[in-house]
């Protein structure tokens, strides 16, 4: 019997041993730490608080234990247990020990399982959140097939949960994306996950739509156990952009037109210099191109190029044409015409700073230019590249003062004023220009366009 009481004492779960009254005749060591104020010879649902009203104040006690709890001998019933001011949900065990009709006694075991409880509460929670998503949460088997399937999946793909649960999830993917599809299956259960991949789908109406999707595996401790795929309809994105694209492109058309216009009124205006901004532009961007800056930096330059010299609108027709060296006060008066430029194209949004590439085409890396006095790193680079590409363009051209001096003494001029009037590396780019031919063909034509 000894031997038994030991056992008893030690069993690792809240042990109650009930006469059949429904008192406590021995209470284990863990029954103890749960229940420390209840006392031997106690009715011991009246100390434990449990949520059941009074039920062993009838005779046969454990006939009532079983009706109340809805538990029958080895049955379990959850219910709540006060310890102190917090509820511990708990499972009872009720063991009855009889001996033919006589009742001898109850057994009451408790289990706590007030965190199975919670993670039930917390994975129906995220199941309520995953059914109401709007987005399609499918989730994979490691064979392929279809596994779960929300109601945002059966709104994207037109298959009711019956349908498709059980089925291979390639039924809603096209032949073409198959393989495609199969490999990032495989990956996934290799434990690489995929986010945000654009592809093409099908519904059951036989529709191909575009979707973006993320595969991540599903794992259960350290072993993957299937697969999740939350995709999103994106064909009101994609249709939105092909709108945006085609209004962009129309806006740049629109913008490259007016751009030309702006440039060919000037140069109609000075004939003798008819082509100089649009050679000067594609030497411009050659150069660009040459230095690896973004194609967006690139496009800017060349616009500043094909505008760069726009603010001689506001200089004497004579005065352009002056077949002679000007005056100071002349000179002078040329010189506006960066400011000039730079006020006629100031409110139209160019990116990049297109009008501030115009102000400062005449600036020089030692502080020497106009109409600012800028110098180094204050200068934009578009400005920089447009200084030596107009330079070497003016050099290579006849002006009403001097027949063209041509693209070897342009190219003497640039590689000797190279970081003290002009950028070094601008200048080494457009000398490898030279050299190998590209900015003589570019000079060569009187209406080169890029």
């Amino acid at each position: 019997m000894d031997k038994y009481l030991h056992i008893f004492r030690q069993i690792p779960l809240p042990t109650l041993l009930l006469d059949p009254s429904g008192h406590v005749l021995d209470v284990n060591e863990c029954g103890k730490a749960l229940f420390p104020s209840l006392a031997l010879g106690e009715q011991v649902l009246e100390q434990m608080a449990l949520e059941i009203d009074q039920f062993l104040s009838r005779p046969e006690p454990h006939q009532v234990l079983e009706k109340r709890l809805d538990v029958r001998n080895g049955q379990s019933r959850i219910f709540r247990v006060r310890m102190g001011r917090l509820f511990t949900d708990t499972a009872a065990t009720l063991t009855i020990s009889t001996s033919g009709e006589t009742s001898r006694g109850m057994v009451l075991t408790f289990t706590d399982i007030t965190e199975r409880r919670r993670h039930i509460e917390e994975i129906s929670r995220l199941a309520s959140i995953v059914d109401c998503s709007e987005d399609a949460i499918a989730g994979i088997s490691l064979n392929g097939s279809v596994l779960s399937w929300n109601a945002g999946a059966a709104k994207i793909y037109g298959y009711g949960k019956e349908e498709i649960v059980g089925r291979p999830a390639t039924l809603f993917i096209p032949e073409e994306g198959r393989m495609e599809f199969c490999a990032i299956l495989r990956d996934c259960a290799m434990g690489q996950g995929l986010v945000r991949h654009e592809s093409t789908h099908r519904n059951a109406m036989g529709i191909n739509f575009p979707i973006s999707a993320t595969f991540s595996p599903v794992r259960h401790f350290d072993e993957i156990m299937g697969i999740s795929m939350v995709t999103r309809d994106i064909s009101s994105r994609r249709r939105t952009e092909q709108q945006l694209r085609a209004s962009h492109e129309k806006l740049t058309s629109l913008l490259n037109e007016t751009v030309k216009s702006l440039s060919t009124a000037h140069e109609k205006r000075d004939l003798y210099t008819s082509g100089h901004q649009q050679r000067v532009a594609a030497l411009s961007v050659r150069i660009a191109d040459m230095l690896g800056l973004p194609f967006d930096l690139v496009d800017s330059i060349r616009i500043a190029g094909l505008l760069h010299d726009i603010g001689k609108v506001c200089i004497p027709m004579a005065l352009l044409a002056k077949p002679a060296r000007l005056t100071n006060e002349e000179m002078a008066m040329l010189k506006r015409h960066p400011e000039a430029g730079y006020e006629i194209v100031k409110n139209i949004p160019f990116p990049h700073s297109v009008g501030d590439m115009i102000l400062q085409h005449h600036e020089r890396m030692d502080g020497s230019g106009y109409p600012r006095g800028l110098c180094g790193g204050d200068i934009l680079m578009g400005a920089r590249i447009l200084a030596v590409a107009d330079v070497v363009e003016a050099m290579s051209s006849h002006r009403p003062y001097r027949p063209a001096l041509g693209t070897d003494m342009a190219a003497e001029h640039i590689a000797d004023k190279a970081g003290t009037l002009y950028d070094v590396e601008v200048c080494d780019a457009a000398l490898s220009l030279l050299d190998d031919g590209t900015a003589q063909e570019v000079l060569s034509c009187p209406l080169c366009r890029t």
